[in-house]
């Protein structure tokens, strides 16, 4: 009895197609895996910093800023991750004990960093967003592309200004404190406490304002300009956006 062969070029049973496409897929996503996770790169350092002297500053071209007050009480610890090598993280610390943070390159690179609650911190990131929290020192943030976040501040000083994108506060108003809050097209929230003791400066230019339900005493007041204070005034507030609104809150 003579057995049939198959032709060479015979299609392969089902089952089988079905197999070798699953193998396929597989192998793709386990090389793709292991292509990322040996791209990416982690970066790390700790500055042994006096608290009351904490100075922390971080230039950053695309990514993101976080940074948190209330670590270690004498250390600024630094922890970064970028996903490709196209971008070089620097870090040093000055015979001042100032921490200075700067990436060169193009590549995003995210940090995340913890510092003592009375550091004074700088920074500045191109295209990304910048997070502060738990601060009570002196704050200066400022973003070309993305939005700024402040909370949970006890600060005296603070800056914030994005060219595209939203800007929010929220904490305490000192006495003696000055704070500014501007964006060209984006929209600027403060939050702010009910017995707050401030004179604010607000312009919105083509977004509108609403002031929160504080009840305040207006030296001029029209629909793209406000400045009126809130108790004696002994605080400066200043609120700009071009393209944006403005918007006041209330804590609860």
């Amino acid at each position: 009895m003579v057995k049939e062969i198959p032709a060479p070029n015979a299609a392969l049973p089902f089952k089988s197609i079905r197999k070798f496409l699953s193998a396929l897929a597989i192998s793709f996503a386990v090389t793709t895996a292991m292509t990322h996770s040996a791209s990416a790169q982690t970066f790390s350092r700790t500055f042994a910093v006096a608290p009351e002297t904490s100075e922390l500053e971080v230039v950053n071209q695309a990514g993101t800023i976080k940074v948190t007050g209330g670590g270690h009480a004498a250390r600024i610890v630094v922890n970064a991750r970028q996903n490709d090598n196209t971008a070089k993280v620097d870090a040093t610390q000055n015979a001042q004990g100032k921490v200075k943070i700067e990436v060169t390159g193009q590549g995003a690179v995210d940090f995340e960093i913890t510092v003592p609650a009375s550091s004074n911190v700088d920074l500045l990131c191109y295209k990304g967003a910048i997070t502060v929290a738990n601060l009570g020192g002196a704050v200066r943030a400022r973003v070309t592309d993305g939005n700024i976040q402040i909370t949970g501040l006890r600060s005296a000083r603070v800056e914030a200004h994005s060219t595209k994108g939203n800007v929010s506060f929220s904490g305490e108003v000192l006495p003696s404190g000055s704070y500014t809050l501007k964006s060209f097209s984006g929209r600027v929230d403060a939050t702010l406490p009910a017995n707050a003791d401030f004179r604010l400066s607000a312009a919105s230019f083509r977004g509108g304002m609403d002031l929160g339900g504080f009840q305040m005493k207006f030296d001029r007041q029209t629909h793209q300009l406000v400045e009126a204070s809130h108790g004696a005034g002994r605080a400066s507030i200043s609120l700009w956006t071009q393209e944006g609104s403005i918007h006041l809150h209330r804590k609860p």
